[in-house]
């Protein structure tokens, strides 16, 4: 009987109640095709906030180009209000060579941008390739638009190579002096400023242009503009194959601001090409790619524009933003002009004296 039992209770344990039997159930998770569908929704997320970040990033380094803008403008003003003129677009030393040029505006307006000991660091009597290096490579904020590419100090192995005490290596600049719809980089007699027409800007080599001298009204004429550095470059007036192969090492328009200024045909000769510090209207606004500048040494009195056979020619203004440009009126005011604006309109804007009738469009 005890072994009946026994065994009857070994046959019970050996079995177990349903109500005890494990439910063999998948760990919870992520099909593949979810996966998939979470990954497809991500990107498209991506998609669409992407181009609103880089949107929103360039909003922001518009804004800061315009307040640089802005800076020059009053600058420039402060200047007119201490000296009775503007300074010029580029200073050169009496009696001296054609390339010898002293420095641009930028350097004459520097005290007025709380940078007077940059300004007494440069002097104003020995031409630029005579200044020391160290010089030449002060990096000014206020002259580099955050939108710009062009590396902060640029090397120029072409100029390197003549030996300079200046050197190879310039900090770069993101604004061009308007010289108008008269693109002739030229002086009167005795190095004295250019003359003044109606095709005339602000800026040329030792201008010395009053506000008086602004008869379109200093709302209705702009003195800068972007002239970014950076972009690919080509040779000559309404040129549009870009320099892809330039044995002295320049296939952007890169200038300087310390420097800034036009080509000499000295150094075109040797294979050099340059945009320079000034902005002419001759060609569209946002002109792809940036003509360069020519400075014809042989014919420095020459004032001939380049759409009536001169021999000089100033590149276009440009800039990296969206289809459009800032720009410093002489009553100090920033406006951005689109790169769609008609040509006429936009050369009217660029002279003093041209007695047009031009409206900012809206």
């Amino acid at each position: 009987m005890v072994d009946y039992i026994q065994a009857k209770q070994e046959s019970n344990s050996t079995k177990r109640p349903a109500d005890h039997v494990p439910a063999y159930r998948s760990a919870k998770g992520f099909t593949l095709v979810e996966l998939l569908v979470v990954i497809a929704i991500i990107g498209v997320l991506v998609g669409l906030l992407l181009p609103a970040v880089q949107a929103a990033r360039e909003a922001a380094r518009r804004m800061s180009c315009s307040n640089n803008s802005k800076q020059i403008g009053l600058s420039l003003l402060n200047y007119e209000s201490t000296f009775n003129r503007f300074p010029a677009g580029m200073q050169y030393i009496n009696g001296a060579s054609p390339i010898d040029a002293v420095g641009t505006a930028w350097v004459a307006i520097l005290p007025y941008l709380e940078q007077s000991t940059v300004a007494d660091r440069i002097s104003t009597s020995i031409p630029w390739y005579m200044q020391p290096a160290a010089n030449v490579q002060i990096v000014e904020g206020i002259f580099l638009c955050p939108s710009d590419n062009a590396e902060s100090v640029h090397t120029y192995p072409f100029i390197g190579a003549l030996g300079i005490p200046a050197g190879a290596r310039f900090a770069t600049c993101s604004y061009g002096m308007s010289i108008g719809r008269n693109d002739a980089f030229s002086f009167s007699a005795g190095y004295q400023p250019r003359p003044v027409t109606a095709d005339s800007g602000l800026f040329s080599g030792n201008s010395k242009i009053r506000i008086g001298s602004i008869s379109d009204g200093l709302s209705n004429t702009f003195g800068v503009g972007e002239a970014a550095s950076g972009k690919e470059m080509c040779e000559g007036i309404g040129c549009t194959a870009k320099i892809v192969n330039n044995p002295a090492g320049e296939q952007k328009a890169t200038h300087g601001w310390l420097v800034g200024g036009v080509n000499p045909s000295l150094f075109y000769a040797g294979g050099f090409r340059y945009a320079g510090g000034f902005g002419s209207t001759v060609e569209k606004l946002n002109k792809w790619p940036v003509t360069d500048s020519y400075y014809d040494v042989t014919q420095i009195f020459n004032s001939t524009p380049s759409w009536r056979g001169g021999p000089h020619r100033i590149p276009n203004f440009r800039s990296f933003h969206t289809s459009g440009a800032n720009f410093v009126f002489c009553d100090g005011s920033i406006q951005y002009l689109s790169d769609g604006i008609d040509l006429p309109i936009f050369q009217a804007l660029s002279t003093i004296q041209g007695s047009e009738v031009a409206t900012l469009p809206n």
